[in-house]
């Protein structure tokens, strides 16, 4: 009997240890929250800019004599399943498959702010095998909720940027067909007093400071309301929880939402009939942009970063990913090291400018 006893505790034992195992990766597990501090004193060597391979060369050679993976790359994410990083990402990933014979998977890691995600990258070791896949959503969220800059800004090494996704804003299809347009909207919002909803996707973060730069030139004014995400703001447009949503051209694909104003030098293809902001006489409002890149964690070896640079400089020049790009109108960039890490800085001033402006800074 004791016998009998002692087997079913071990059985027990045993299959709830795989059903914890089973869950690793199921949302509703909860996920780290505290990141391991930065590496003491670890500086991050800084790693020539990728250049395009000799000429006797196969990019697929020239790559392999960088570095060579051993086992699975993770890139983690904040956005769910369809968000625009992810989306991103997973194109990243099947144009990489020419260059390299690397198995990289993508982890979507959502909650807390986009701090679950971050949290999780920083508390695996630096090895290079996870990537942060970064938005400046994740900048934002840092200065807006007071984490340790030490840990969650400098405690990665920004490797690239590889978007930059234009402000837009949008409103109904039948808006637009029963006459609404960008000087409708500001009309409208005159006329409302500042009672007209736009939708964000929180407050504190990029797009509502997109809206307050909108309101602050053209001197209409609205409201922001935080719908959590892109789709979700697209949902409350076409739903007629908001008048307007503050967004990005991605935000309209499949739906019947239409752009208009864009950020941009030009009318970008496939949104031929959305005006660019210098068009509608708001040249300022021109370089609004939301931002995409990837990062490690400090004391990552430098040959796994000069790898991954180089196979995002050639992803970068590919044509299915400059195509993929275009049809979203996303206008891909291949922006490294210092140069992001400047990027990174001017994210975090702008969002302390706009935070105080506010009172909202913690």
């Amino acid at each position: 009997m004791k016998k009998i006893i002692i087997l079913c505790l071990a059985l027990t034992i045993f299959i709830l240890t795989l059903t914890a195992c089973g869950r690793r990766n199921n949302e509703d597990e909860p996920m780290p929250t505290t990141a391991l501090p930065a590496p003491a004193n670890v500086t991050p060597t800084p790693t020539p800019d990728p250049v395009m391979p000799p000429v006797y060369m196969t990019p697929q050679d020239f790559l392999a004599g960088l570095w060579q993976p051993s086992r699975t790359i993770s890139i983690v994410t904040h956005v769910a399943s369809g968000g625009g990083m992810d989306v991103a990402t997973r194109r990243f990933i099947e144009i990489a498959r020419e260059f390299t014979d690397a198995t990289i998977i993508v982890e979507n890691i959502t909650g807390g702010a986009t701090r679950l995600a971050s949290a999780e990258v920083l508390s695996r070791p630096a090895d290079g095998y996870t990537i942060f896949g970064a938005a400046m959503s994740n900048v934002n969220n840092a200065i807006t909720h007071g984490w340790d800059i030490a840990t969650y800004i400098d405690g990665y090494y920004w490797i690239a940027k590889i978007q930059r996704d234009p402000a837009a804003v949008i409103i109904t299809t039948e808006a637009r067909d029963a006459g609404m347009d960008f000087a409708g909207i500001l009309d409208q919002a005159r006329a409302m007093g500042g009672s007209q909803i736009w939708a964000v996707p929180m407050l504190g973060g990029n797009k509502h400071f997109e809206a307050l730069l909108t309101w602050q030139a053209t001197g209409a004014d609205g409201t922001a309301v935080p719908f959590e995400s892109g789709s979700l703001g697209a949902a409350a447009v076409l739903g007629g929880a908001a008048h307007v949503q503050m967004g990005n051209p991605f935000d309209t694909v499949g739906r019947d939402l239409w752009v208009a104003a864009i950020a941009g030098p030009e009318r970008v293809a496939g949104f031929e009939d959305s005006p660019t902001f210098a068009e509608l006489g708001f040249p300022q409002l021109n370089d609004m942009h939301m931002w995409r890149g990837y990062a490690v964690r400090r004391g990552t070896p430098p040959a796994m970063i000069e790898w991954f640079q180089q196979l995002v400089y050639l992803v970068s020049t590919h044509p299915d990913w400059i195509e993929y790009n275009a049809s979203n109108a996303i206008i891909p960039t291949a922006v490294f090291t210092r140069e992001f890490r400047a990027i990174i800085q001017d994210t975090m001033d702008t969002t302390e400018y706009w935070l105080r402006h506010l009172g909202m800074l913690h």
